[in-house]
């Protein structure tokens, strides 16, 4: 296992620098979310580190410029193992499961463009729906499909499930917003988006995962109400263990087929239940899961327990 992870380390090395898609540094003025910048910005400058077939990826300048060669060296392997990743499992997974992205979208261009930026706080990324419209209509617009990501994560494991998360909300923009003229609620949005890793078997190694820390997330705030959305670590626990248990009972289809409607919330989960053959509505599975989670026990019936082993032990005490 030791020789076969420096040889891959060694591979991807020659891969970086010989590559015919690695790019020379080029320059571009990004609009950010100052409200997840490390520093309040509202914009900044970042260079184009590497194309690929599916991808642009930017860096921070300033934050690249103060590496070292050696951590420069390093970063650019990092990038390219998430590149091969985005581009052999996390893109044909997800869009063959959820639906296409915007391709080419509005910038005409069929790649995605990911920017790795200094972030505040502990979040692994986000995205800019307003990204998606020229600046005539949205004048803030960097005019590309694109999605952001938490300089201090590359290269952590963590960063899979991160750009899998972000890059759900890029497909679901495309199947509502663009498609069917709807924008989902941010609840249900958010919980697609937390399944992704889980359906690309990022979470399958419990310790560590995205899961472990969406359980611990909602055991410390399991009052926390699902619909009302406040982007805290309570929030994404509740959306992700309940699209646990929604897919556990009644497949990952229910998902998709609610995500492909023209319904939105609470209105589009009923429509995929009834699509897919069941007689409850989402309040009722509301209850049961609402049980689930403070019992856990297939003995009282096998709709009051998760089926993933992973979390056979979740109980709010």
């Amino acid at each position: 296992m030791f020789e076969k992870f420096h040889f891959k380390i060694f591979f991807i090395g020659i891969f970086v620098f010989f590559f015919p898609f690695f790019v020379s540094a080029q320059t571009q003025i990004f609009t950010v979310d100052d409200s997840y910048d490390l520093f309040g910005r509202k914009q900044l400058e970042a260079e184009l580190i590497r194309t690929t077939p599916n991808l642009h990826v930017y860096v921070e300048k300033n934050w690249w410029e103060s590496r070292t060669a050696q951590e420069q060296n390093d970063l650019r392997i990092a990038l390219a193992e998430l590149g091969l990743e985005f581009q052999n499992s996390i893109y044909p997974v997800l869009t063959s499961t959820f639906g296409l992205e915007p391709n080419p979208g509005v910038d005409q261009d069929g790649r995605i463009t990911i920017l790795v930026h200094q972030m505040g706080g502990e979040a692994g990324g986000y995205f800019r729906t307003s990204d998606f419209y020229e600046r005539s209509i949205s004048p803030f617009s960097n005019e590309r499909e694109m999605v952001y990501l938490n300089s201090k994560y590359i290269g952590k494991p963590d960063v899979k499930s991160f750009l899998a998360h972000e890059f759900t909300h890029l497909i679901t923009v495309n199947q509502k917003d663009l498609l069917r003229r709807v924008s989902e609620e941010v609840w249900l949005n958010e919980a697609r988006a937390e399944y992704a890793p889980t359906l690309l078997g990022y979470d399958t190694l419990y310790k560590g995962s995205n899961l472990e820390r969406r359980v611990r997330d909602f055991l410390e705030e399991p009052s926390n109400p699902l619909t009302e959305w406040l982007n805290q670590p309570e929030d994404y626990g509740a959306v992700n263990l309940l699209a646990q248990y929604l897919v556990d009972h009644y497949g990952v289809q229910i998902l998709v087929d609610s995500l492909q409607s023209s319904d939105v919330g609470i209105a589009s989960i009923n429509a995929a239940l009834r699509k897919n053959g069941f007689q409850k509505d989402f309040r009722e599975v509301f209850q049961d899961w609402a049980v689930t989670v403070l019992v856990n026990d297939c003995s009282l019936g096998e709709r009051y327990c998760y089926k993933n082993p992973r979390l056979k032990d979740l109980r709010i005490t």
